[in-house]
């Protein structure tokens, strides 16, 4: 059949304009994977869905999305210098959320930095060249979660010591992972000052004194993150077995990218798994002092003690 013989009244969406929308957003949210799809149905949908797609910004080895190179695809490999394709990055920059660049030159870091000022949740690995251009930069950005190596901030900062957390980029971090932690608590002793901070994560060195300072330094600290690659091999000195149930271990995760992705998408990542191991601990622990109530005759009305 001869398109132009169609009906124009065949071309157009039977349904009122607000459900068309609300099942398409329906479907986005439920299959977010699907946006690409979904952008290039009609021209209204693309106008709907394609900020969208720029949300979360992957750049590293292998997948990178969105496309952020002049005339690229979605690889990208190594830290080779790639033109970014500044004209999109204008038009949707504002809807960033979450960043993660890895093995990307710390010039590159500035030009996508720039056009995206409301970047909350924001992942530096590996970076080729210094840094410290970037805090002025990073000040300015409404930072909630940071996964960073101070090293390429701090360059000049001897081994021991303190690490300038009292600067204004880190004070409305709710989230911190440091990369390359070392186990000497003279170099993170600022942590203490950051007022909003609840979650930590150290990966590196660490040990049990570390620990022991961080968490009665820390006073709004709400969970205590620790990596380790082997449970027969854990880095440092310390107790695979804590008292605090803030505190916890995980196993290292084998694809960082992947898992960072995940959790920028709303599902779970290690902060969340965490959240769950400090409820299983206290959970754990309240009903241990249940029982030891229950076995000493102190009545029913003891066994509702829980842990604070």
């Amino acid at each position: 059949m001869d398109v132009k013989s169609i009906p124009q009244s065949l071309h157009i969406s039977r349904l009122p304009f607000e459900l068309e929308r609300e099942i398409f957003e329906i479907a986005a949210s439920s299959f977010p994977q699907c946006i690409p799809t979904l952008v290039v149905v009609a021209r209204r949908v693309r106008v709907w869905f394609e900020p969208e797609l720029y949300r979360i910004v992957r750049s590293g080895e292998g997948r990178v999305i969105p496309p952020l190179y002049a005339g690229t695809g979605e690889r990208h490999t190594r830290n080779t210098e790639r033109d970014i394709d500044i004209d999109r990055l204008r038009q949707f920059g504002p809807w960033v959320k979450h960043i993660l660049l890895q093995n990307r030159t710390s010039g590159e870091i500035k030009q996508v930095l720039e056009f995206c000022p409301n970047v909350h949740n924001l992942a530096l690995w590996i970076i080729h060249g210094s840094c410290t251009h970037l805090v002025p930069i990073l000040e300015k950005l409404p930072l909630r979660r940071f996964s960073f190596d101070p090293t390429y901030f701090f360059e000049n900062y001897a081994p021991d010591l303190s690490i300038p957390f009292d600067q204004p980029l880190f004070h409305n971090l709710t989230h911190l992972e440091i990369i390359n932690a070392t186990s000497s608590w003279s170099k993170w002793r600022q942590l203490a000052l950051l007022p909003k901070l609840t979650h930590l994560a150290l990966a590196g060195i660490v040990n049990q004194h570390l620990i022991d300072r961080v968490i009665v330094e820390c006073a709004s600290l709400e969970v205590f993150v620790m990596f380790y690659a082997d449970v027969h091999f854990i880095a440092g000195e310390l107790s695979l077995s804590q008292k605090d149930p803030r505190v916890v271990l995980l196993q290292s995760v084998l694809d960082h990218l992947d898992h960072w992705e995940t959790g920028a998408r709303g599902e779970e990542d290690f902060w969340i798994t965490a959240e769950k191991r400090k409820q299983e601990a206290r959970e754990k622990a309240a009903s241990r002092l249940r029982d030891d109530y229950g076995g000493r005759g102190l009545g029913p009305d003891r066994s509702s003690i829980q842990l604070l």
